[in-house]
């Protein structure tokens, strides 16, 4: 008993002592350098219509979706293999600035040391920091590397990198609105030509260019007309106190008189039409739906060409830009690994094990006996 008790206590102080050596004296001192950006959309700003129902939602869900594509790239084999030309990061995980435990081999028997790009990402998403905060609106980004000065110059790349592929995604986006603006404008275009023709053929058919205006006019004579005969009448009447019905002036009065009804009855025709209120109706009816779908067809042309111009100058133009809310810095100390809250750490969790084994022993014993 007292044997296997000295011999876990020098084993578990072997694997303290052995933990403490590699943490203090062979684990990489990686110097972490970090940079505050805000994604700023100036689409939202430029744009006066309806179009930014198309291309993006509400402004604060907006900016967690631009931050999250971001992070997705910035994590991906695209961004590491654009680092790896400027800063050989191919090179850095293979050298003796990375300690053995992190470094990749092509002679390691474990998988995850293996030399390929599956690991190579691996290792390059543990040394980068992406924090999105909601509130702010704002990305911290920051990355360890042996050499405090590169750390800094790859974040700077990355921001330089991200701006670039943050405005190229907007930019496909728009193109693809823009595909399908540029269809519905020749359709729209085709559907305002077709109603101006169906219009036109009508206003041919019926000899007349507005239903309305030509009854309005008609009632304008109409009313002088009627105004007209009830002067006559209240003339004729007058004389024929004095006058011989077959005085010529009687009878040239009476002549106007019928021939001022004739008018009028040949008016009120054309007003109301050979079938009468019915036909009317109709006319009017069918001139008034022709040019609904007309100033209808117009106005979707018209907002049609407006979202078309808009989208033309997104695609023409950075529309969203990083700013760098506080720039990255070289790193005056290390910030992994954590020495003495790591050796707390490995403390405790011996101890722990210790203490578990330590009492398994003693049950064990005790059973013997």
């Amino acid at each position: 008993m007292r044997f296997i008790n000295v011999f876990f206590k020098i084993l578990f102080l072997s694997l303290f002592v052995s933990s403490i050596y590699y943490i203090f004296y062979i684990a990489t001192e990686k110097y972490e350098s970090q940079s505050t950006i805000m994604i700023k959309d100036l689409s939202n700003e430029q744009s006066t219509s309806s179009l930014g129902s198309l291309l993006a939602v509400g402004s604060g869900s907006e900016s967690m979706v631009d931050a999250k594509l971001l992070e997705v790239y910035i994590k991906s084999l695209d961004m590491f293999s654009t680092l790896d030309k400027e800063f050989n990061l191919t090179a850095y995980y293979k050298s003796d600035q990375v300690d053995i435990l992190h470094r990749l081999s092509n002679n390691s028997f474990l998988p995850n040391y293996w030399f390929s790009k599956e690991n190579l990402l691996k290792e390059y998403n543990k040394d980068l920091l992406i924090v999105y905060d909601e509130p702010s609106t704002t990305i911290k980004l920051g990355f360890a590397h042996a050499n405090a000065k590169v750390a800094k110059e790859i974040v700077e790349s990355i921001i330089t990198q991200s701006s670039k592929i943050l405005n190229l995604f907007e930019n496909k986006n728009a193109e693809v609105v823009l595909d399908f603006l540029k269809k519905q404008e020749q359709k729209k275009h085709q559907l305002f030509i077709s109603s101006l023709e169906n219009l036109l053929k009508y206003q041919n058919q019926t000899s007349t260019i507005d239903p309305k205006v030509d009854i309005n006019v008609k009632n304008k004579i109409l009313a002088a007309l009627e105004s007209d005969l009830i002067k006559k009448e209240v003339e004729y009447n007058s004389k024929s106190q004095y006058l011989n019905a077959n005085n010529a002036e009687m009878k040239l009065l009476k002549g106007n008189i019928y021939f001022i009804e004739k008018s009028i009855k040949e008016t009120k025709s054309k007003i109301t039409g050979k079938e009468g209120n019915q036909k009317l109706n109709v006319n009017m009816s069918d001139f008034t739906l022709l040019k609904s779908k007309l100033e209808f067809n117009k106005q979707l042309y018209i907002q049609t060409l407006v979202k078309l111009e808009e989208t033309k100058v997104l695609v023409s133009q950075n529309t969203k830009n990083l700013i760098v809310v506080s720039k990255a810095s070289v790193a005056d100390s290390y910030t992994y690994p954590a020495k003495f809250k790591d050796t707390f750490s490995i403390l405790m969790i011996l101890m722990f094990i210790y203490g578990i084994i330590h009492l398994i022993s003693i049950i064990i014993f005790d059973h013997k006996d």
